[in-house]
């Protein structure tokens, strides 16, 4: 019954969530420049759809972030032990104290090892998310050793292949120079591929780069454009840059949630459109609501004289 009454949860949250992110995108298609092509192709991998679904709220590639409903998705994925993917994720979450979990990294690294040599095997077989989180093991101390130049090795291969958050942490890597020279421009530059592709995280650095001129042109536009990005999505540290820049001290209003009641009402609605999108070949919400060409070329990193990748 505890374990029923979860699930419910979820699905009430995962629908709640979907709707309120169709209108946000939906207004942003109207005011703004979206977020920039993401391939419609699906990553090579065998991870859990609920495992994938958790990544997207986790990053805000689903539209915005919510720890909640990733952490849940996540330990439904995990819940029996058997997908090496969710477990070795749940490592990660506790490594750093990611979505909520508790800071942990001995557990964390028992967790890991338990799994590593499953992952590995996963990675060698070609499977794009257990390449990132061979990146993670050895960036993170979770495998055998923490081998930095091991773990970029595995970061660029899984970002070759379009995973968002190996693009976010190949630029982490080259800011904080693990096992490589620091390269703010670098860093710059994978970080707008992840950005781009709905990650926050990247959104709010280059808000950051951009305010500095760490690795591009200073540009307090360019400043704003990310810290809005990011803000949007729900980053509470962008919403605060963005105020300032903007010199306005009030907290930004928080969107109503919904009532448990109205999350059950729509349930079926969202997960109907979502299963058509499937089914017809398409994508989510956040993947159909792409600018127009002549309103996306007033992006403006289109403007910058500072090369940065699409």
């Amino acid at each position: 019954m505890a374990r029923a009454a979860v699930r419910g949860r979820v699905r009430a949250m995962r629908a709640a969530a979907r709707l309120a992110v169709c209108s946000l995108v939906t207004g942003a298609l109207a005011t703004g420049p979206a977020a920039g092509q993401v391939t419609g192709s699906p990553e090579p991998t065998t991870a859990d759809p609920r495992l994938r679904e958790a990544i997207e709220w986790y990053t805000g590639v689903a539209g915005r972030v919510d720890d909640d409903l990733a952490r849940a998705l996540l330990l439904e994925a995990a819940e029996d032990g058997t997908d090496a993917m969710a477990v070795m994720w749940v490592a990660r979450a506790h490594s750093r104290g990611r979505m909520g979990f508790s800071r942990d990294e001995p557990r964390a690294r028992r967790i890991a090892l338990g799994v590593f040599d499953r992952i590995r095997s996963l990675a060698a077989s070609g499977d794009v998310e257990a390449m990132f989180l061979m990146g993670t093991a050895y960036d993170e101390g979770l495998g055998p050793e923490l081998d930095h130049a091991e773990a970029l090795r595995w970061y660029r291969r899984a970002a070759a292949r379009g995973h968002v958050l190996a693009a976010h942490n190949v630029g982490n890597v080259f800011r904080d120079g693990r096992g490589v020279e620091v390269d703010h421009a670098a860093a710059a530059r994978w970080w707008l591929r992840a950005a781009r592709a709905g990650d926050v995280i990247p959104a709010l650095r280059l808000g950051e780069a951009f305010e500095a001129g760490r690795g591009v042109a200073r540009s307090l536009r360019h400043a704003r454009f990310w810290y809005g990005r990011a803000a949007a999505a729900g980053n509470e540290d962008a919403a605060r840059e963005l105020r300032r820049l903007s010199g306005d001290p009030a907290p930004a209003s928080r969107p109503a949630s919904l009532s448990p009641t109205e999350r059950a009402r729509q349930l079926h609605a969202a997960r109907d459109r979502r299963r058509r999108a499937t089914a017809g070949g398409g994508a989510p919400c956040r993947m159909r609501c792409a600018l127009p060409d002549a309103v996306r070329s007033g992006h403006p990193t289109a403007h910058t004289s500072t090369p940065l990748p699409c």
